[in-house]
């Protein structure tokens, strides 16, 4: 069973190697990682560890006005490496899949096609991690330094977006959240608990969310580290994000997503083989050191403008952000959904 892992990065290097290992040992075979517009060494960081058969660095140059993840996905979707994959994935560098009963991603698929029957496509919603009140970067893999998350049931639809596991052979093209479905023949979907998911839901691509969907304990889900340490978020801020330039990143940004309710340690069982296929990798550890020095200074750099430094001051007053109750997240969608209808009359 092939599993491709498919990423877009900009100045990610500092994370490459850690993510990349901890797909390989949770079964994934092949990682293809497209980038662009690198500055920081990430680029020397991807070419190292593409001495491994098993990894693909394609660099691209933007052009035009479609976005840049929408570009790297036409690039992934023509690479030889999805049309030889018999399951694959597209999802970012803060993204890692936490397996809570251990074994691989093969012996999920495996289970589940033995309980459910066959199936194309897996949701694998977002656990979202706060930054657990670290202001600067230490030692260490990224899912052992933050082990604060949000509830499972956090009653905000952010905390319920979801990347696809999924068959490409059953879909039409790669999507960001969930692959183009088929207009022929819909793809059959299960939730992170292993039911089938609404009818309706296969051929509503735009479905991105599974909150109000409802569901059992999960077996399988993505641990989102999108903040890291307010140092790491600044250094993220001056970056931009790799696959929406003009998306703000600021106070905003954190509340939605500085969730420290919960100690939330399943993945960490996980990390043993993590570091084991790290050291099987080739050694990038200079060129990773290099990246790390980078962020460290784009993060000093940035602190000698007047509103980043008062940014940083008011998220250290931030420490987390409040799970709203279930009347409350529901009463938040429904005045949106009211707005949005009055919008549109």
């Amino acid at each position: 069973m092939s599993i491709l892992g498919i990423t877009c990065m900009r100045n990610d290097g500092a994370y490459a190697l850690e993510w990349i290992a901890h797909h390989f040992a949770a079964g994934f075979d092949r990682m293809l990682v497209l980038s662009h517009g690198n500055t920081d060494g990430t680029d020397a960081v991807l070419e190292g560890l593409a001495a491994d058969p098993r990894i693909a660095h394609v660099s691209f140059a933007p052009k035009g006005q479609k976005s840049v993840q929408w570009q790297a996905l036409k690039l992934a979707q023509d690479h030889a490496w999805l049309g030889a994959a018999d399951w694959a994935i597209f999802f970012d560098c803060d993204e890692f899949l936490c397996l809570p009963k251990g074994g691989t991603v093969q012996d999920l698929i495996s289970a589940l096609e033995a309980e459910k029957g066959a199936f194309d496509a897996l949701a694998l919603p977002w656990r979202l991690y706060g930054s657990g009140g670290q202001d600067m970067r230490t030692e260490g893999l990224t899912p052992e330094r933050f082990t604060l998350g949000a509830p499972q049931d956090l009653h905000f639809p952010m905390g319920h977006l979801f990347k696809t596991l999924h068959r490409p052979s059953a879909f039409r093209a790669l999507g960001v959240h969930r692959p183009r479905a088929k207009k022929s023949k819909p793809a059959r979907w299960l939730g992170p608990d292993g039911g089938a998911l609404p009818a309706g839901f296969a051929s509503s691509d735009g479905a991105i969310s599974l909150y109000g969907i409802g569901q059992g304990a999960r077996r399988a889900w993505l641990n989102h580290y999108s903040l890291r340490s307010t140092e790491e978020f600044l250094a993220k801020r001056a970056r931009g994000l790799p696959n929406h330039m003009e998306r703000e990143i600021g106070l905003t940004y954190w509340a939605e997503r500085n969730w420290n309710n919960e100690e939330a340690t399943e993945i960490l069982p996980m990390l043993e083989a993590t570091r084991a296929e790290m050291a099987r990798l080739p050694d990038v550890s200079r060129e990773v050191a290099a990246c790390v020095t980078a962020q460290s200074a784009l993060y000093q750099a940035t602190m000698g403008d007047i509103e980043t430094l008062r940014l940083h001051f008011r998220l250290r007053l931030l420490t987390g952000s409040t799970p709203p109750s279930a009347q409350e997240g529901r009463d938040f969608m429904r005045a949106q959904i009211e707005i949005l209808q009055k919008d549109k009359t």
